[in-house]
């Protein structure tokens, strides 16, 4: 399947070698299927090599090595994908520094980052660092919730907030997204305060144009009510995967915020696509 247009993918896969991020890239190898691409499996460590001891830092390498060599070992027998190419990174840098530069060396076109269960940390659903990563990284971005396993999307939803985002950037996000296409979408347009005013024609009636004829449903919803519980719970069971354009901030802030944000009181068990243009 043809996601975002390049003939070959260049995949980064985050990984701390829990079973949240095994998870999380076996899901990225399904959601690819017989694409080609090449497959980067990136893990952070905070090494100060200045103060450690030689051979301390010696075994603690080899360790993180063999841990990263079991990692590809793990996600090539799972894929039967002849045509992924697999390369590991170890990296010492911060997280955001070390994905920028995976997404620039790279090249990297999409971004898969393990999303856990509020219920089993005590941070919410996307965790302090997959929040990060969504915030900071001009990448297109999957957070995949623990134990997601794929399915082929058929239905997705897309929250749109005009107040902080012009038509003509939604359309740059969108446009590009060829995943998109194969969807039924159904947007949900976030009413404007009092002193906004909303548009007649909205973005929504013109996406069938710019999706090639996919089928688009819209509906609009008041900011309180699209970022309830019930809302939450209801689009669980209606819909395959959440889509978020990343510079609808408010959007990002109200949905995916790891203190604040509606995920981190409710479960969500549905992928999330952050797109950025």
């Amino acid at each position: 399947m043809k996601l975002f247009e390049p003939d070959v993918m260049n995949v980064l896969i985050l990984t701390d070698f829990s079973e949240v991020s095994n998870n999380t890239g076996k899901y990225a190898l399904d959601f690819l299927g017989n694409a080609p691409g090449q497959i980067y499996v990136l893990n952070i460590q905070n090494i100060n090599f200045k103060k450690a001891v030689p051979d301390v830092l010696e075994r603690k390498m080899v360790e993180i090595s063999g841990k990263l060599h079991k990692s590809i070992e793990l996600f090539q027998q799972y894929s039967n994908n002849l045509k992924l190419e697999f390369h590991s990174i170890l990296s010492s840098e911060n997280l955001i520094n070390a994905v920028r530069r995976c997404v620039a060396e790279k090249k990297i076109d999409l971004i898969f980052i393990g999303a856990i269960s509020r219920d089993v940390r005590h941070h919410p659903l996307l965790g302090d660092h997959a929040y990060e990563v969504v915030r900071k990284i001009k990448c297109n971005i999957v957070a995949v919730p623990e134990n997601q396993k794929y399915r082929k999307p058929e239905t997705s939803i897309l929250p749109i907030d005009y107040s902080v985002l012009s038509e003509e950037r939604i359309y740059q996000h969108i446009k590009n997204c060829s995943f998109l296409k194969d969807t039924q979408m159904t947007v949900v347009e976030i009413e404007e305060n009092d002193f906004g005013v909303k548009k007649e024609e909205t973005v929504a009636h013109k996406l069938p144009d710019l999706l090639n004829g996919a089928k688009v449903d819209y509906i609009d919803m008041a900011e309180p009510a699209i970022f309830s519980r019930d809302v939450l719970l209801e689009i669980q069971e209606k819909f395959d995967i959440i889509v978020v354009l990343g510079k609808n901030l408010n959007v990002c802030d109200r949905l995916l915020h790891t203190r604040y944000g509606l995920c981190s009181m409710v479960n969500n068990q549905l992928p999330i696509l952050v797109l950025h243009g």
